[in-house]
């Protein structure tokens, strides 16, 4: 046999045993960087540090198709819980920046990693638009898993959510006959939908940082459950990914119908959290390919298609590779031309996504 003809011996990689159950925040050490683990395989070379907490760490090697530690790894009862860390950009975020993460001291040094970046409006509780990578969808949401007020969300801000909160909030806003939420709590109307979403995230820890009530909108739950699912999952498909993605919503405030006729701007607590008329999505996938999803947030509309904005979007057509449905209760959704939103609409986050 040639030299040319040689076949090379695939150097074996590894892979997590049990991540369902996995609560440690896995590091990757790899060509002199140190960074959080976001996907599998795991190249052969490659040192692991897997952090419960500051004072349980532990170091694994992957070797020829083996995770080996000198030192039992147990499993994670105490584990990190994600902070906030405010920033200053005012290119980026004419409000306040955070990103969203965990402190880590490692191999002698402070750190922090940052699972994603939020631009949040104080005043209004309004989160703006988040920053993200997305990597393959591996599990979903741990039983049990609920969301953190933070430190900005005060009880009566974060129950503002709670339907029946939400309920009162109707009858007070448009009046005793309105029909747009019921008083039933088994029916799901509005969900605390994520920017940043849970799925693009591979273990317990990274997903629970997306469970922070600054990465979330008022949503309807049907389009929540519905188109905007549909362009997540499309985000983090194996064609796209690793994917940049920008997910936000516009400064537009859902209106609906009083018993007067009148309509009615909705909010869920006074004149803060707004619920937004007009929500945005753009993937930037692995081979620098740009797309916008610019998405209607009212299913109490009967135009369809509903009239779109034109300083936001200029319509062209979505791609073949993601089956969006024509409805307004599953989120009227538009594909826009990139280059104008990007340039015109939202330039602060050129060079993110």
């Amino acid at each position: 046999m040639s030299s040319s003809e040689m076949v090379l011996p695939l150097l074996a990689t590894c892979h997590l045993n049990n991540i369902r159950n996995e609560w440690h925040v896995i590091l990757e050490f790899k060509n002199e960087e140190l960074k959080l683990l976001r996907q599998e395989p795991i190249a052969n070379g490659t040192v692991l540090y897997m952090v419960c907490n500051m004072n349980d760490i532990v170091e694994m090697r992957c070797e020829n198709g083996q995770l080996i530690s000198d030192t039992p790894l147990n499993f994670c009862y105490n584990h990190l819980r994600p902070e906030l860390k405010a920033e200053t950009d005012s290119e980026l975020c004419r409000h306040q920046l955070y990103r969203v993460g965990y402190n880590i001291r490692c191999r002698d040094r402070d750190y922090f990693f940052t699972t994603y970046s939020v631009c949040f409006d104080h005043q209004k509780i309004r989160s703006v638009f988040t920053i993200s990578e997305a990597y393959p969808f591996v599990q979903g949401r741990p039983f049990g898993m609920q969301f953190d007020p933070d430190e900005i969300f005060t009880m009566n801000i974060f129950s503002a959510y709670n339907k029946r909160n939400i309920f009162a909030n109707f009858q007070n806003r448009l009046g005793h006959q309105q029909s747009y939420m019921s008083p039933d709590e088994q029916e799901r109307r509005f969900d605390r939908g994520h920017l940043t979403a849970a799925g693009d995230f591979m273990t317990n820890t990274l997903i629970a940082s997306t469970f922070k009530m600054i990465n979330v909108i008022p949503q309807f739950h049907a389009i929540n459950d519905g188109n905007w699912r549909l362009m997540e999952e499309w985000a983090r498909s194996p064609a796209n990914t690793p994917s940049k993605v920008c997910s936000g919503a516009f400064n537009y405030i859902l209106h609906l119908t009083n018993a007067e006729g009148q309509e009615v701007p909705i909010f869920f607590l006074d004149e803060r959290i707004p619920v937004p008329l007009w929500t945005f999505k753009v993937v930037l996938d692995r081979n620098g390919e740009r797309t916008v999803f610019v998405q209607y947030n009212n299913i109490h509309d009967s135009r369809v298609p509903p009239q779109l904005p034109a300083d936001i979007c200029r319509t062209i057509a979505c791609p073949s590779t993601l089956r969006l449905t024509p409805s307004n209760f599953l989120g009227y959704t538009y594909c826009c031309d990139p280059g104008h939103f990007m340039n015109q609409v939202m330039p602060n986050l050129r060079g993110y996504c």
